[in-house]
């Protein structure tokens, strides 16, 4: 099948990354990659991590049997340079060039990112499969071996020319080399070239021209090109390159006919699940559509034969989410008066009468011994068990334990947060039981992502920590749970009883900075000059009391909230419509007809609110899973939402040498700052802001 033209392409003309909020994979690299079926390419710098940023593309770009031929430079030792003739010939240079290859290649294998290391077994397959030539340049020069490699002058030009089925051509020329950074973090200006633009082929031609002079060997006053030595290639195929081309990448290049999905990393998951045995954590950031790609794992899952999928939820709520999702499953809801609800299906089961059954429980149920002797006995019936656990940091602690059923052959655990808060032992039992984490998407990744139609998955933020001070009797009482923390920290045994203690004692001493008393005048004192008009607002809660002191204040300006606390029935009656009292309200505030929802945490997880803009977080703690999950709330995507703001009470006083336990303090709340700065689009004005706060000088 001949491949899709360029054609179709609307390319601007230049990119400059970084000013203009252009992506340059994804506005240009990919869709023309995935388009070529050449690409001839100069450029200075070369990483087999640049196939990483651009997946979807160099995967379609193999499947047309295209070929990209490389031009770049080599990193020079001193011993290159002692003689260039002669070293040019010689088994020196090769193995110079391989270990300098071997070097790379075993920084990239070491490191916990399968993303990284399918990508350089691409690399490796593709120049062994004849998809990769490469040429290295170097300098020449009569007095060579008087420099050192410092003063080789470096080999700058950086452009590339593509071509289509069709013989239409794409150059583009600029400062972009060929590596990862290039191409998604630097700032970058790029121009580009359509032949079948009028006058552009002016601008194409001496691109081929001067690719032909380096590839074809033809020596300048400067540079001479080389021919990768055999010696080199043969080491890279021998030690590197894979029989086959990647699977993970395979499964990129159609994603949106793929499993149904319409994301290529929601496919590249389900892919890594497959791999992995069907077994596995998925940790994807919040709103990137983790329910949508467990569901297609479920159905991949019972391809295989019969299936029994247990769905664990950690809230009612987030069940009715999942029945609805599951909806052409005919899933059944285990609650309420559960037994009775399992009847019909257990009935089913053993009479052979319904090849699949899937069940979605809340975890305390999900935990009870009955239900889980019940499952074990049902599994029979089916030729295999799925166990999916949503939110799976939950059923980690020891009293959910028993949901992590052992007649589950498959299993799906999803977070975004899978460590369990100050519980390593609950974190490895999660992570013994899923065989670890195969898949991972964090924010960072997930904010530069666009859909299929080129739209973006999440709404990005701006954060504002506001600094409040703790009260000496505060501060006091900070430190002397401090010391009773260390006290158990230092000794050298630490039972289960103890274990619990220091649980504690870490949620005693959180609760100090949560419901700080400074935080309600704070409040009080932002509202009175907040840049934003006070609707589409999310007020997270310490406690009930801080909550009436803020609803309190919220009259002053003539802003009335509502309260969602946990409390609200989520049972569908006459008095909401048929709905649950916490539909009922989130459908008012998604409508317009609230402006500011109170909560204490229960819309934390899994609470599906769109509109939500501003979010001001008076009770945040070190809890990564409680702040990340917070902020996810404010990045749904919804229509006319350009960005969200989040103003997050950050208690932070002056440190003194004396008060170990208030500088902890510190150290807790700059975690979770520098977390939340690190993708905000201000950056660089709260690192600032940090700085100053601490009497730190300014770092470039």
């Amino acid at each position: 099948m001949t491949p899709q033209g360029f054609e179709g392409l609307d390319l601007p003309e230049s990119f400059f990354s970084g000013m203009s909020g252009a992506n340059l994979v994804m506005d240009f690299y990919e869709p023309v990659l995935e388009r070529a079926v050449t690409y001839d390419r100069v450029a200075g710098y070369f990483s087999s991590a640049a196939l990483v940023s651009a997946s979807k593309g160099i995967a379609a770009f193999v499947e047309n049997g295209g070929k990209l031929r490389l031009v770049t430079s080599h990193a020079f030792t001193a011993k290159d340079v002692e003689g260039l003739q002669q070293v040019i010939a010689s088994d020196d240079f090769a193995q110079n060039l391989i270990e300098t290859f071997e070097a790379s290649a075993k920084e990239l294998l070491s490191m916990n990112d399968a993303i990284l290391r399918d990508h350089f077994a691409a690399m490796c397959w593709m120049i062994a499969n004849n998809h990769l030539e490469i040429k290295v340049v170097i300098p020449t020069g009569a007095d060579l071996s008087q420099l050192t490699p410092q003063e080789i002058e470096k080999f700058h030009p950086k452009f590339g020319v593509f071509t289509d089925a069709q013989a239409n051509k794409i150059a583009f020329s600029g400062s972009v080399n060929e590596t990862y950074y290039a191409w998604t973090r630097n700032t970058e200006n790029l121009d580009v070239y359509q032949s079948w633009l009028p006058g552009r082929m002016e601008y194409i031609n001496p691109k081929e021209v001067q690719f032909a002079r380096y590839w074809n060997e033809e020596e300048s006053p400067d540079w001479l090109t080389i021919s990768l030595p055999e010696a080199v290639r043969e080491k890279i195929i021998q030690d590197f390159a894979p029989d086959e081309f990647p699977k993970s990448l395979k499964k990129t290049i159609t994603s949106p006919e793929n499993y149904g999905l319409s994301r290529d990393y929601q496919v590249f998951a389900v892919q890594k699940w497959l791999d992995a045995g069907k077994r596995g954590i998925l940790e994807m950031a919040t709103g990137t559509g983790k329910t949508r790609t467990a569901k297609t794992c479920i159905e991949e899952a019972s391809k295989t034969g019969s299936l029994l999928t247990v769905v664990v939820v950690p809230y009612n709520h987030i069940g009715t989410q999942w029945m609805e999702e599951l909806k052409p499953r005919s899933p059944v809801m285990v609650t309420g008066k559960w037994r009775e609800a399992l009847g019909n299906s257990v009935f089913d089961a053993e009479l052979g009468r319904i090849p699949n059954l899937t069940l979605v429980v809340v975890k305390n149920t999900a935990s009870h011994p009955d239900f889980t002797k019940i499952i074990s006995d049902l599994s029979e019936n089916f030729d295999h068990t799925l166990l999916v656990g949503d939110e799976v940091h939950w059923l980690g602690a020891p009293s959910l334990q028993n949901a992590l059923i052992e007649c589950a052959d498959y299993r799906l655990g999803l977070s975004a947060t899978p460590e369990r808060y100050f519980d390593e032992f609950g974190t490895q039992y999660i992570d013994d039981y899923f065989a670890g984490v195969v898949f991972e998407f964090p924010l960072d990744e997930a904010l530069k992502a666009r859909d299929a139609e080129g739209r973006r998955i999440l709404t990005p933020y701006s954060y504002h920590p506001v600094f409040v001070e703790l009260t000496q009797d505060e501060s006091e009482a900070y430190w002397k749970l401090t010391r009773q923390i260390l006290a158990i920290k230092e000794a050298k045994k630490r039972d289960p009883l103890q274990q619990k203690k220091l649980e504690e004692l870490y949620l005693y001493r959180a609760n100090i900075g949560k419901v700080a008393s400074e935080k309600i005048p704070k409040l009080k004192e932002l509202l009175s000059e907040f840049p934003f008009k006070l609707e589409k607002t999310l007020i997270y809660c310490a406690d009930f009391a801080q909550m009436d002191k803020v609803t309190e204040i919220l009259g002053h300006f003539n802003v009335y909230p509502q309260k969602i606390t946990g409390e609200e029935g989520t049972t569908p009656t006459a008095a909401f419509n048929q709905k649950g009292e916490r539909q009922h309200i989130l459908e008012h505030f998604e409508s317009g007809n609230l402006d500011v929802l109170l909560a204490i945490d229960c819309l934390d997880e899994g609470v599906d609110i769109p509109t939500a803009r501003i979010g001001i977080i008076l009770a945040s703690s070190g809890n990564a899973k409680e702040f990340i999950q917070r902020r996810g709330r404010l990045m749904r995507v919804s229509e006319g939402k350009e960005s969200a703001a989040i103003f997050d009470f950050c208690v932070i006083p002056q440190a003194t040498k004396e008060s170990a336990g208030i500088n902890n303090l510190i150290r807790v709340e700059l975690r979770r700052i520098e977390e939340f700065a690190e993708v905000a689009l201000n950056r660089e004005s709260v690192l600032e802001s940090i700085r100053e706060r601490l009497g730190q000088a300014p770092r470039d």
